[in-house]
């Protein structure tokens, strides 16, 4: 792969503002926390294996996904100092590098002193690393994971070429988290969370959605979108957003439009199939035409981090499980504080899709002690403390019901119907819209800037727009090495 490679689900994650980098606290029997080396070390080629009997040293490097925000750190440098303290064979060296700098942080270290487990990182980010990546097959099979405590399906998206380069370890559907107050306020009923219910005598469909997002779209004056005294100029709460995904337009795509692929099934050619095109054709117009989603412009106003449910302004937010870490701010009294979620509405077709994030941990090809760091990462995957933390639902399914009983007490008295989560997890978008793409990393950011357009730009032909995106992709895909 060229260039940079991609963080795969979490610039959402940066919440509030993060730490720049975490200071050494200590790489011994405690473990502790070492900020990304800035010298030239020796290859780790030249590096001496380990003396038997003493223990090797493990470096796992955090930064390309979820992990970095200062209330999830203590938990992980603990939860390191206790592994080390029951695992005298194994050293567990905890880097955690902000994940503004982490990409170019390890790809400077790649060639020359690599760490040896990377994660947690999402689908898109793991599979910019695929060539680096070591294949997991054989240590699943000695160790004797039981994949049939994981849904098939998720075994799949860490298959690269042939390669099993992840464990399923966290996942994170989508729905809608909802603001009460904001229902209320409009007297309407709130959406529905479960499959098959209708809202207000109506089938739940995307359709549906717009109307009621319409209703809860208000101007200073109070008047909603619906309504021709409507001022868009002034608007004080929206009806809806998909938070974290402005920019992203094969997530906007995929939540109305269902599964596709940007990749054509012969593997090189660049497409944008229909069903997306009416799914991104749907999120401009609720931005620019309807006024029912914050512009960047707007949500820049009202929240410059993007976390815009936190606001009280947005009354429907389509987001993921993984949301749970951050619903809250880390000070203060929360803006929303009765809240719940809802299943997501049929496309037109008539299916449900809920975009799918899904993090993992992975090993680099160049480690040292790659049965210990399998151990380490089979330790991961299973730690409930750190899924916890990371607002992870675990692949595990037996371990759903204790996670959910975790966030009950966070959340008390606020009561979550979290049934709406595991209904959406049988709805994953298949293939995942942050598959595989030739020449990723140039892809992905292409992807990129076309959806900061589509975010900051209004009275585009947009479905002209996306055929020149589909050209500029084709190039980028026939670079490929």
């Amino acid at each position: 792969m060229n260039g940079t490679k991609s963080t795969g689900p979490w610039p959402w994650t940066k919440l509030p503002a993060l730490l720049a980098a975490v200071a050494l606290v200590g790489a011994a029997c405690g473990g502790g926390t070492t900020p990304a080396p800035t010298g030239t070390a020796a290859s780790p080629t030249d590096a001496p294996e380990a003396t038997p009997g003493e223990p090797v040293e493990i470096e796992w490097f955090v930064g390309l996904g979820t992990g970095t925000n200062p209330e999830q750190i203590p938990v992980e440098e603990a939860e390191v100092e206790a592994f080390n303290a029951e695992h005298p064979n194994i050293i567990l060296k905890l880097t955690i590098v902000d994940s503004e700098e982490a990409e170019q942080n390890l790809a400077t270290r790649l060639p020359t002193d690599p760490p040896d487990i990377i994660g947690p990182i999402g689908i898109r980010g793991l599979q910019g690393y695929g060539d680096n990546l070591l294949d997991l097959t054989s240590y699943i099979e000695s160790a004797g994971v039981d994949r049939a405590a994981v849904e098939d399906a998720l075994w799949d998206v860490y298959l690269l070429d042939g390669k099993q380069i992840g464990i399923p370890m966290a996942v994170y559907p989508s729905f809608i988290y909802y603001n009460k107050a904001l229902f209320d306020e409009a007297d309407l009923p709130y959406p529905p969370r479960e499959v098959g219910e209708q809202y207000d005598g109506k089938d739940w469909t995307w359709a549906t959605l717009r109307e009621l997002a319409l209703q809860l779209t208000v101007d200073a004056d109070g008047n909603n979108a619906a309504s021709a005294d409507f001022d868009p100029s002034a608007i004080e709460a929206w009806g809806l957003d998909a938070q974290f995904t402005n920019n992203d337009p094969r997530a906007w795509s995929t939540i109305f439009g269902g599964s596709g692929s940007i990749v054509a099934d012969d593997g090189t050619t660049a497409q944008w199939p229909d069903n997306w095109r009416d799914g991104l054709q749907f999120f401009y117009d609720a931005m620019w035409t309807d006024h029912i989603v914050p512009t960047k412009a707007e949500l820049d106003a009202i929240e410059p981090n993007g976390n815009s449910f936190q606001t009280g302004r947005i009354a429907m937010d389509v987001v993921h499980q993984w949301y749970t870490c951050c619903i809250y701010p880390a000070e203060g009294t929360p803006p929303v504080e009765d809240w719940d979620i809802a299943v997501l509405p049929e496309g037109p077709d008539g299916t449900i899709t809920s975009k799918l994030h899904a993090d993992t941990v992975g090993i680099l090809d160049t480690t040292e002690n790659p049965d210990a760091a399998f151990e380490v990462l089979d330790w991961i995957r299973q730690n409930p403390t750190l899924l916890e933390a990371w607002g992870a639902l675990p692949a595990v399914v037996a371990q759903r019901d204790a996670f959910f009983s975790v966030l009950d007490e966070r959340f008390a008295p606020v009561e979550v119907d979290w049934n709406v989560s595991t209904l959406m997890l049988g709805y994953p978008d298949v293939p995942s819209h942050e598959a595989f793409m030739p020449n990723f990393s140039e892809a992905n950011a292409a992807n990129g800037e076309f959806g900061s357009v589509l975010w900051t730009t209004s009275g585009l032909d947009l479905q002209a727009e996306i055929g020149e995106h589909v050209e500029r992709i084709q190039g980028i895909f026939d670079e490929a090495e």
